[in-house]
């Protein structure tokens, strides 16, 4: 006679198998990078109210777009994130061609009591040179491989709302963090929408993952054009950013 506890310990690990593949297959697989033209104009602004991992209010972030062009004549847009909070200030400014939004220049402005850190980055082609400015006024250089389809981190949740958003959409994406000097490839995915109320007003979003392997961030992201960010939720230091004013 079969014993039904042996019979059942020996198809378990089938079992499981068989779960672990259906539960693959049921994401879409990621399709070919691609971006849409820019959603954004000239001289638009976010403003977020800023809240740590214990929800607690710690300041206010702002992302401000404006056009230009580079000394070759390539048309350009520059990203401003001004961080305001309780123990300081940060500014980040990156600058990224108009054409498939690859970064050629980023500054890092870091500024406490205790002082000023900065972190300069210059992009060329498979490589990038960092120069790293501590407060005591010591600065150190490095030069970093990297593909050169790589896209600055910073600018990833605005370059989100370029991006063909759609039930069940995936793609995937290189990303450069230069303060960490951190190369990463991101998988970006459509996980679902929402209705969603911020003092900015109420939208309708999708739900969208950035997933390195090693943290998850979650955005909502207006479904009509131009795409808002209207609320981010950074996987790695679980800030939460709310929308509370939006100017095309």
């Amino acid at each position: 006679m079969l014993n039904p506890v042996r019979l059942f310990s020996g198809l378990w690990p089938a079992l499981l198998l068989a779960l672990l593949l259906l539960v693959g297959c049921s994401q879409p697989a990621p399709v070919a990078l691609r971006f849409n033209p820019a959603p954004w104009q000239e001289g638009e602004t976010h403003t977020f109210r800023l809240t740590d991992s214990d929800g607690t209010y710690a300041g206010t972030m702002t992302y401000t777009l404006t056009s230009g062009t580079n000394d070759g004549g390539e048309r350009l847009w520059s990203l401003l994130r001004q961080t305001q909070a309780q123990d300081g200030q940060e500014t980040v400014t990156v600058k990224f061609f108009e054409a498939g939004f690859r970064p050629q220049a980023s500054l890092l402005e870091r500024s406490s009591a205790a002082g000023t850190e900065t972190v300069d980055a210059q992009y060329a082609g498979p490589a990038v040179d960092l120069v790293l400015t501590t407060r005591a006024d010591v600065a150190t250089t490095q030069r970093i491989e990297i593909p050169s389809d790589v896209r600055e981190a910073v600018t990833l949740p605005m370059l989100v709302r370029a991006l063909p958003l759609a039930r069940g959409y995936a793609t995937q994406l290189n990303s450069f963090l230069p303060v960490a000097g951190t190369l990463e490839r991101v998988t970006v995915r459509v996980v679902g929408d929402e209705s969603l109320p911020v003092a900015a007003g109420l939208y309708d979003t999708w739900v969208v993952l950035l997933d390195t392997g090693d943290t998850v961030s979650r955005l909502w992201v207006a479904q009509s054009a131009p795409y808002p960010l209207v609320k981010y939720i950074d996987g790695r230091n679980r800030a939460t950013l709310e929308l509370e004013q939006y100017t095309p």
